[in-house]
């Protein structure tokens, strides 16, 4: 066996490392009672998403009361396999006194992880490769610096890595029923990983029928389509610039041990990788021609991006996945023929976990709400400040906000008049009564009407919630303007101050 494992114990050792990479780099941050991932990315709205998901179970639930409220407004949360899955999860939780929804994202996350590198080196096998040169083509995938910072961010659905392998490994069997199957299970977990999918059964059908039938998987995807259509019925296609600075990354940065950034967007390959996949390149030019065309549409740049779908393609960096899995699967010839030397295959993994952008282990968020929010009456909320909106490309500095205009909901209950913009995804008109409101964003200087605490308290606002460390300095005379409107202050902790409305908002204090 030169030194290789074999069938059986490769597959014990693959479960081991792909349990150890699903919770490894989580550990720390759970140890301190966190969420992994960043606060200043994706985390909250993702963990809010999941536990909104699973309160409206059994279904797909597409209609948010609990956002933009009274009236609500259409939502889609971005990984209802994540939902499904956690939903025992969460109910078990949070029968033993836990919090829910924390413990679902982390259990489906570190499913989901572990499936990744798993399902990869199934697929790895399936298309003739050895044990262990799988498994070193298993970890440049589904344990690559692009996967683990979706992790980072706290983009759900973009941990999922699994989904692609699957539909590779169904193809590769002639499985073509569960091809079909994979297909839509591929775009349900992730509309860009479904978007590769796709593109990898048009190009792969001459050589596998079963990549062409897939493509029946379509057929599921249109209901989900019209969902998330609803929710992004205000988006538009980017601008060019925008676009390509969403796109391929090749400029050299910093390793992850040494910075520490939130923002994990990365195409990272390494040298090994490339290197050891050139050796097989010249007997594969269709996987070669196939890797070209990944990193082409990954740039966000060419005259294809005016055609339809690949014109609402707003992040293309995640055709990525294509470009990884094309790599794994010419690591993995090289090494299969070259058994000897299988143990390289390992060493673009390390690389990248070492050299990469992407921080090593997951940074992590607080959990705790206030218990200030068990004073909550509802039906309506007011959190001030609200979230802003900002064009795709431009840091949103209320990104943390989150925290409380999502997160804290999930203890809270109440609902909320503001509407989160989702990535300049979700639209919703903003009521007019609002605007005063929202004129006390510190961040954007605005200037407005004054606060309209009449239109408030007949949009069902019952109280108001002020984040002193959010306002700058700003907080007590925003409190003292509400008090001056009638509010009275019933609490003030953790630096916040919960004001009650007027009973008689007409007549003030």
């Amino acid at each position: 066996m030169n030194g290789q494992p074999n069938s059986r114990a490769g597959l014990l050792l693959v479960m081991v490392v792909a349990l150890a990479w699903g919770v490894g780099p989580l550990l720390p941050a759970l140890l301190r009672g966190e969420i992994p991932g960043s606060a200043f990315t994706d985390l909250y709205p993702s963990v809010w998403g999941l536990g909104w998901f699973i309160q409206h179970q059994p279904g797909l639930p597409t209609w948010c009361e609990q956002l933009a409220a009274p009236n609500g407004m259409a939502f889609y949360y971005s990984s209802p396999i994540h939902g499904w899955v956690g939903w025992p999860v969460y109910a078990l939780a949070t029968a033993l006194g836990g919090n829910g929804a924390v413990v679902a994202y982390v259990v489906t996350l570190v499913l989901a992880r572990a499936a990744g590198v798993a399902v990869a080196w199934a697929a790895l096998r399936a298309l003739g490769g050895a044990p262990l040169p799988a498994m070193g083509g298993a970890l440049l995938y589904g344990a690559s610096p692009f996967f683990h910072g979706y992790a980072v961010e706290g983009i759900v659905e973009g941990t999922d890595a699994w989904a692609l392998p699957l539909w590779a490994w169904c193809v590769a069997t002639d499985r073509k029923a569960a091809s079909v199957l994979a297909l839509f299970v591929c775009v349900l977990s992730s509309w860009y990983l479904g978007m590769v999918a796709c593109a990898g059964a048009l190009a792969w059908g001459p050589w596998r029928r079963a990549a062409w039938v897939s493509l029946l998987g379509l057929v599921g995807v249109v209901p989900l389509l019209g969902a998330f259509g609803a929710m992004a019925a205000g988006a538009r296609p980017l601008p060019d610039a925008v676009r390509v600075a969403m796109g391929l990354q090749p400029w050299l940065q910093a390793p992850g041990w040494e910075q520490t950034n939130p923002f994990a967007i990365t195409t990272w390959i390494g040298v090994t990788a490339p290197l050891f996949a050139l050796r097989s390149a010249r007997r594969t030019p269709w996987l070669v021609a196939g890797l070209v065309a990944c990193v082409l549409l990954s740039s966000g740049w060419g005259p294809w991006y005016g055609l339809p779908v690949l014109r609402s393609v707003r992040f293309p960096y995640r055709w990525h996945a294509g470009t990884l899995f094309l790599l794994a699967v010419l690591l993995t010839r090289t090494f299969s023929e070259r058994p000897r030397w299988a143990w390289l295959a390992l060493v673009p993994w390390l690389e990248g976990y070492l050299l990469s952008p992407v921080e090593p282990l997951l940074p992590g968020a607080p959990a705790k709400v206030s218990p200030i929010y068990a004073e909550v009456r509802g039906p309506v909320l007011l959190d001030l400040p609200g979230p802003i909106a900002m064009p795709p490309g431009v840091m949103n500095p209320s990104r943390p906000r989150a925290r409380y205009l999502l997160y804290a909901r999930l203890r809270g209950g109440a609902q909320s008049p503001w509407t989160p913009d989702f990535n300049g995804v979700a639209s919703a008109a903003r009521p007019a009564w609002l605007d005063g409101f929202a004129a006390w964003e510190p961040v954007l200087d605005n200037e407005g009407a004054p606060m309209d605490v009449p239109g408030a308290a007949a949009a069902g606002v019952t109280q108001v919630l002020v984040h002193e460390k959010e306002l700058r300095g700003e907080a007590s005379r925003l409190v003292d303007a509400l008090v001056a409107e009638g509010c009275t202050v019933e609490d003030k902790r953790d630096g916040m101050v919960l004001l009650a409305m007027p009973k008689d908002p007409q007549k003030g204090p």
